[in-house]
């Protein structure tokens, strides 16, 4: 196979919209740990896959993808 080809394959997708994740833009859910889209600068292009939220018990801000913060994910 050719480098380009593998570097698709290694990849990771975003697991709320299946898109591949750019090393950049994206994070880890808090809860399933799955990685999602998430743009870090204004006016961006990149889609909005998760949300942050505020973890009351551990005084916390976290990470958690749109599944598992409108809890569709078991």
């Amino acid at each position: 196979m050719s480098e380009a080809v593998d570097q698709e394959l290694d990849q990771e997708s975003c697991v709320i919209c299946d898109g591949p994740l750019d090393g950049v833009h994206q994070t880890s859910c808090q809860m399933c740990g799955g990685g999602f889209h998430r743009p870090w600068t204004e006016g961006s292009d990149i889609p909005l896959c998760g949300r942050i939220a505020s973890h009351e018990d551990a005084l916390a801000i976290v990470f958690l993808c749109n599944d598992c913060y409108e809890g569709r994910r078991p």
